[in-house]
């Protein structure tokens, strides 16, 4: 026996707008896409070296995120996260994290160690985007 509604065009009809979860604008990078993602990209990419129960590495994360949205198509943001990735980690010679490095032409034009402040990042991307020209 199928199922019988009273009235259904009120059961058709949608009560609330599914809220589905939105796509992160940034990258994850591992060693399969590297190249095309960062040594290739046609525009200049911040890549987060960061690691899993990194505090600062998190809040920094947000904020590439805002930073990817708002830059969307003048820079790519990825992330890499180095407990995932030790081949790839090695090549960096990282020590500690969180480490932001800047890739323009496939090389890398610039690093940035501070704190996680958006302000402190977003003079670092504009200085090193003019800079790296």
């Amino acid at each position: 026996m199928g199922l019988v509604f009273a009235d259904a065009e009120a059961v058709l009809k949608p009560r609330a707008t599914l809220v589905t979860a939105k796509p992160m604008p940034s990258v994850n990078i591992n060693i399969n896409n590297f190249q095309l993602e960062v040594q290739e990209s046609p525009i200049p990419v911040i890549l987060q070296l960061w690691a899993e129960g990194c505090g600062s590495c998190d809040t920094i994360a947000q904020i590439l995120e805002e930073i990817a949205v708002e830059m969307k198509g003048r820079i790519k943001v990825a992330k890499l996260d180095l407990g995932k990735n030790r081949e790839l980690a090695a090549q960096f010679g990282v020590q500690f994290v969180p480490i932001l490095a800047f890739f323009k032409g496939g090389i890398v034009n610039d690093f940035f160690v501070d704190a996680p402040q958006k302000s402190a990042i977003v003079k670092w991307v504009h200085k090193t985007l003019l800079t790296s020209s």
